[in-house]
C-alpha cells in the first residue's frame, strides 16, 4: 500500500527548498515555483505580490514572541501565527475551511515564503501602536 504525503508536509518541503535556493543562489528555480503553483494555484501569485509590496512584517515582542502581520490587498492587516495555517481573512474561512479549495490563504503563504526567502521586515511590538491588532496585543502580553 503506497502512502500519499500530507499536503502540509509537501508545502513544508517546498518552503525548505525555497530557503536553500535563496541562500545558495539568491533565486528560486522555475521548477520550485511551478511546484508551489500546483499546490497553491492563484494564491501563489497573490502571495508574491504581497511580498513584493513589502506587506509582510514579523512583529517581535521584547520577550521574543513573534507573529506575522500581513497587510492584505485591501489594506486590512491580518495576523498569522508562525506555526499555524489560521488567518483572520475571509478567504481562509471560505476557501480553506468551508470549500477546502486551498491549503492556506495568500497571507499565510506570503508570510511563510517571505521568511523562507529572507525578506521579512522585522518590527518590535509597541503596545501604543494603534495599527497593531488585538491578536498581536493578546499574544505579546500573555505571560
Amino acid at each position: 500500500m503506497s502512502r500519499v504525503p500530507d499536503v502540509s508536509a509537501v508545502v513544508a518541503g517546498l518552503l525548505q527548498v525555497v530557503e536553500e535556493q535563496q541562500k545558495s543562489s539568491g533565486t528560486i528555480s522555475p521548477e520550485v515555483l511551478r511546484s508551489l503553483s500546483l499546490v497553491h494555484s492563484h494564491s501563489l501569485t497573490n502571495a508574491l505580490d504581497l511580498i513584493d509590496g513589502n506587506k509582510v512584517t514579523k512583529v517581535v515582542s521584547t520577550s521574543g514572541r513573534w507573529v506575522y502581520q500581513v497587510i492584505g490587498s485591501s489594506g486590512t492587516p491580518y495576523v498569522c501565527f508562525p506555526h499555524s495555517i489560521f488567518c483572520q481573512c475571509p478567504a481562509f474561512k471560505f476557501s480553506v475551511l468551508k470549500k477546502r479549495e486551498s491549503v492556506i490563504c495568500k497571507h499565510v503563504l506570503a508570510a511563510r515564503l517571505a521568511t523562507a526567502m529572507g525578506v521579512t521586515e522585522e518590527k518590535v511590538w509597541n503596545p501604543e501602536d494603534s495599527t497593531m491588532t488585538m491578536a498581536i496585543s493578546l499574544l505579546m502580553t500573555v505571560q
